[in-house]
Formats: C-alpha cells, sequence, structure tokens
C-alpha cells in the first residue's frame, strides 16, 4: 500500500492510495490485483474526457497484434482486434508469443470500480489501458456513458482492476471463471 501526493509545483492538487495485491489460480494463471483511490484533498479535481486510458500496460513486441506473429485482441463481449477499440467490456485479452510459446494479459474492472465496465483503449500496435474517463473519441457513444468526472474536495472515487497472466490463447470461458473469481472478492 502507498499514498501518494499529486502535485503541480509545491502545490498539492489531490492524494491517491494505491494497493497492489498479488496472487495464483488454482490453475497456476497469476494475477495482480490494483485498486487505486483517488480523494480530491486540497479542493476538487477534474478528470477529463481523453481516448488516453488510466490503467495501462504495453504488451510485449511480438505480441502486438501488427508484429503479424499471432497477436489477437478479444473482449468480454467477443469483439475482435480493431473491433475492441473503445468499446466497453467487463475484461480484455491480448494474446501472442512471447520466447517460443503463446503468453496472455487479461485485464478486469471489478463491479465496484467506479464506471465498472469501462471504455478499453486497446490498440493492435501494443498499447493496453482501461479507461473509464474517456468518452467523446471512442466509438458508439451510446454503448456507455463516460467522460469527464469531478471529485468534489473530501470525496473520493475508487478504480479496481486485475491483471491476469496466463498461458496459451484466448479461453474466454475460463477469462469469464476469473473474472467471476475477482468479481467475488
Amino acid at each position: 500500500v502507498t499514498r501518494n501526493d499529486w502535485m503541480n509545483g509545491n502545490k498539492q492538487v489531490c492524494e491517491d492510495e494505491r494497493t497492489v495485491v498479488c496472487g495464483i489460480r488454482g490453475n497456476g494463471d497469476r494475477w495482480i490485483d490494483f485498486a487505486i483511490t483517488l480523494k480530491a484533498s486540497d479542493g476538487d479535481v477534474t478528470f477529463g474526457d481523453t481516448k488516453e486510458g488510466t490503467f495501462a500496460v504495453r504488451v510485449a513486441d511480438t505480441m502486438r497484434v501488427d508484429a503479424g506473429q499471432g497477436g489477437r485482441i478479444v473482449n468480454s463481449f467477443g469483439q475482435i482486434n480493431e473491433a475492441a477499440w473503445g468499446l466497453p467490456a467487463r475484461w480484455v485479452d491480448y494474446t501472442g508469443p512471447v520466447d517460443g510459446e503463446i503468453a496472455g494479459i487479461a485485464m478486469m474492472s471489478h463491479p465496484s470500480s467506479f464506471r465498472p465496465v469501462p471504455r478499453w483503449h486497446v490498440r493492435t500496435y501494443g498499447l493496453f489501458a482501461a479507461n473509464p474517463f474517456g468518452q467523446r473519441d471512442f466509438p458508439q457513444p451510446e454503448a456507455v456513458q463516460q467522460g469527464a468526472v469531478t471529485i468534489k474536495r473530501g470525496d473520493s472515487l475508487t478504480l479496481r482492476y486485475r491483471v491476469l497472466l496466463h498461458g496459451g490463447p484466448t479461453d474466454a470461458a475460463e477469462i469469464e471463471r476469473a473474472f467471476s473469481e475477482f468479481a467475488a472478492d
């Protein structure tokens, strides 16, 4: 657990508390849970409408869809590769070759998270981000309403994500089971 001050020069803007917990599922998949509570400790704070994302990883170059080596993106609604970009989903899985084996990184948004079905700024060139704030730059604006949010002084919001590391190609049923385990926490 860490507590962090967000600064603008010498002026504190807000603070956060980050909790990281790691574990192993019964099948050997490894997971990392992130809970980030943002608190407007020093006045109102606005997180703007941006497509850039909030919680992100970059996948290995060999995993990228654009690398042409078998990389693949799939989300909880079955949208694949470019079709998954910017759309809301409970989870997204990015798989591809790493050191001669197929590996996967699934990211999940917990049902208790602020805006629990975020849009995913997931790109075929390897960017992979959950975005609970973006709206205007994404397709299908009617799919989920997001956009800018202001946290009033003294208030907070919490983002909860799980990163699941697994071997092999996407097994949507197994990732859905892993999501259910995460959601039950």
